[in-house]
């Protein structure tokens, strides 16, 4: 029974595993106030503070670079500014999956800041790099910068640092360390008061406690971080879908698939309704394919193939230009089709025939 568990909770992860390397979601700007007023002025710079903030990065990077050139024309180069832009533009590309663009941008500013002294936006830079490390998997390198942007942290930022540290320890399997050091951050939420900042830890500790196959205490934190979720922001924002992605996790660890495929349609619902200004390709790739291998587990053929095919389509033609999806596209979408056609072709037809006249044509 204990290994049967081992791989449905493998399952889950496979199938719902969004490709979006840990970090993000708490906008860093209080560092503004430190910034040259005629640059928060720019264009160029309110819009990439626009797309970071709706996660849309590969938007953000290109006026990011449009704000330094602008910078470049207009101003002194050299400025903190520049190097705290550079580090935005690094913590995209993280983020996009390009961790060797991410890791160039992001020395330059750390050389650039430290050189300035400037202690505000270093300790921002610092968080990036220590997300930097850990989607390299070095984690002790990533809990030393972390470490290095405490001691330039204010008390919402040491919340964020808390998170970021108990994921690099739950992925060096140090589980207590890592629901220690969120229970930390969530007794300083309290105290500040602060519900964004107690979303995302709360749907942290759930993701810990989920890998544990503590299925009912992740629920449990799960519902609380999507409770906060909605006061902070709101009932139709991405950070509640969030909370819906992770509770259909839950339900699939559990193998009750009908309840997993309603929190799946609860999530889409919300990413649907966004602003068509921004693009969340990557997510509602990951929506439709989990969608295809719901329906598949419970046996809707129709529903199931339509599903997995709005998946595919959408990831043949991102997938060139996002690695995020062709990462997904490689190991999820087309694992989910070789899934359907095992469970529903029996008439004969051979894998690579079907594919074509189903996925090609």
């Amino acid at each position: 029974m204990k290994q049967n568990s081992k791989r449905v909770h493998l399952v889950a992860v496979i199938i719902f595993s969004i490709a979006v390397l840990s970090g993000c979601l708490n906008s860093k700007y209080r560092y503004e106030e430190t910034m040259n007023s005629e640059i928060l002025d720019f264009e160029e710079y309110q819009t990439a503070v626009d797309y970071y903030n709706a996660q849309n990065y590969r938007e953000a990077i290109l006026y990011y670079e449009l704000t330094l050139a602008r910078i470049k024309e207009t101003i002194q180069p050299g400025t903190s500014m520049e190097y705290w832009i550079k580090g935005q533009i690094g913590d995209c590309y993280i983020t996009t999956g390009n961790l060797d663009r991410a890791g160039a941008y992001l020395q330059e500013a750390e050389e650039g800041l430290e050189k300035k002294d400037n202690v505000n936006m270093l300790g921002s830079i610092y968080q990036s790099e220590g997300i930097y490390y850990g989607n390299l998997k070095q984690y002790d390198t990533a809990l030393m910068y972390y470490e290095k942007a405490l001691k330039y942290a204010d008390a919402d930022e040491i919340i964020r640092i808390y998170r970021l540290m108990a994921t690099a320890y739950a992925n060096m399997n140090m589980v207590e360390k890592a629901l220690e050091y969120c229970d930390h951050a969530i007794e300083l939420g309290e105290k500040q008061n602060d519900a964004g900042a107690l979303a995302n830890v709360y749907y942290r500790k759930g993701s810990i406690l989920a890998s544990e196959e503590k299925l009912e205490e992740a629920k449990k934190c799960y519902e609380i971080g999507m409770r906060y979720a909605a006061y902070y922001w709101k009932e139709d924002d991405i950070k509640v879908a969030e909370g819906y992605r992770f509770l259909s996790r839950a339900s699939v660890m559990e193998q009750d698939y009908e309840t997993a495929y309603l929190y799946c349609r609860k999530e889409m619902d919300i990413y649907t309704s966004q602003n068509a200004a921004y693009t969340y390709d990557d997510v509602i790739v990951n929506i439709y394919n989990n969608m295809g291998y719901l329906n598949t587990k419970l046996g809707n053929r129709n529903a199931a193939l339509k599903m997995i095919r709005k998946a595919y389509d959408i990831a043949i033609v991102e997938k060139e230009r996002d690695a995020v999806i062709k990462e997904f596209y490689d190991n999820n979408i087309l694992n989910n089709i070789e899934l359907f056609y095992e469970e529903f072709i029996h008439d004969g037809t051979d894998y690579e025939t079907w594919f074509k006249e189903n996925f090609e044509s």
